[in-house]
C-alpha cells in the first residue's frame, strides 16, 4: 500500500492544493500530517478546513500549538513568527482553534509514528539536526518508524545499534533493516532546502520504500494572499527561493 506523509503546510492554500491533487493523480488518497497547518502563510482557515474535511491524520505542530494559546508573551520565537500566529488565530472561528487543540503531539498507526518536531520530552520543539539530537530522538522513538516535519527540509535519520546515527538529505531509498529510521517530509508550504516546489513523501508500505515528491505550485498567487493581508514581506519573498 502507499501511503503519503506531508507538514508543514503553513497556511498556503495553493501549494497544499497543488499537492493534494498530484497525490490523487498518482491515486494515493491515504495521506497523514506532521503538523504545522497554520503559520506563516495567509490561508489558515482554508487549510485546517481542508485537513479536518479530508480526514487527514494529523499531529499538533509548533504553530498549530501557539495558536490555541491566547496569550503569547512566552513564545520563545521571531517577531515575524508571533505576528502571523496571531494574524492566523484571528482568522480563525473558535471551531477552528479548538480542532487544532485536539490534535496530539505523537501519533501511532500501524507500522510507523507521527510528530511533528522529535519524540522527546524537552525541550520542546527540537530540531533533530545532529548525532545528539538524533540519538535523543531514538531513546523516546516509539518503533523503527518514525515521520516528523519541523526542519521543513527532507531528511533522512538512521540509526543501527552499536553504530552512529547517520542523517543526509533525504533521497528516494528502500529502508534499511535491523535499523531505527526518522524521516523528515520536508515541507509543503515553506520549503527551506532551495527548491521552492511543494515537497511530500510517499511510502510503500510493503516494500518499505521512500520516494520524495515535489510539486509546482502558484507561488505567485500565495505571495499575493500574504501581501494582500499585510504580513511581513519576507514572508511573501522567501517562497520563491525555497529558504
Amino acid at each position: 500500500m502507499h501511503i503519503a506523509v506531508i507538514g508543514d503546510i503553513h497556511a498556503n492554500l495553493e501549494a497544499l492544493t497543488a499537492v493534494l491533487r498530484a497525490l490523487g493523480d498518482l491515486g494515493i488518497h491515504r495521506v497523514f500530517c506532521t503538523g504545522d497547518i497554520v503559520g506563516y502563510g495567509a490561508s489558515p482557515r482554508q487549510c485546517v478546513e481542508m485537513v479536518r474535511d479530508l480526514g487527514i491524520p494529523s499531529v499538533r505542530g509548533n504553530h498549530d500549538d501557539y495558536t490555541t494559546h491566547e496569550d503569547g508573551r512566552e513564545w520563545r520565537i521571531r517577531p515575524e513568527a508571533r505576528e502571523v500566529i496571531l494574524w492566523n488565530r484571528s482568522q480563525l472561528s473558535r471551531e477552528h482553534v479548538e480542532w487544532l487543540r485536539g490534535l496530539p503531539y505523537v501519533r501511532q498507526v500501524e507500522g510507523f509514528s507521527l510528530v511533528h518536531a522529535a519524540h522527546v520530552y524537552t525541550p520542546q520543539w527540537p530540531y533533530i539536526l545532529n548525532e545528539r539530537t538524533a540519538i535523543q530522538n531514538f531513546l523516546f522513538q516509539p518503533g523503527g518508524l518514525s515521520f516528523c516535519g519541523h526542519s521543513h527540509v527532507p531528511v533522512y535519520i538512521a540509526h543501527r545499534s552499536g553504530r552512529r546515527p547517520v542523517l543526509d538529505i533525504l533521497r528516494n531509498v528502500i529502508l534499511p533493516r535491523r535499523q531505527r529510521v526518522a524521516i523528515g517530509v520536508g515541507a509543503v508550504g515553506q520549503p527551506r532546502d532551495n527548491d521552492p516546489r511543494a515537497c511530500a513523501v510517499l511510502y510503500d508500505t510493503v516494500v518499505r520504500s521512500i520516494r520524495v515528491l515535489r510539486v509546482p505550485y502558484a507561488i505567485e498567487a500565495a505571495q499575493e494572499r500574504i501581501r494582500r493581508a499585510g504580513l511581513p514581506e519576507d514572508l511573501a519573498a522567501r517562497l520563491a527561493l525555497g529558504q
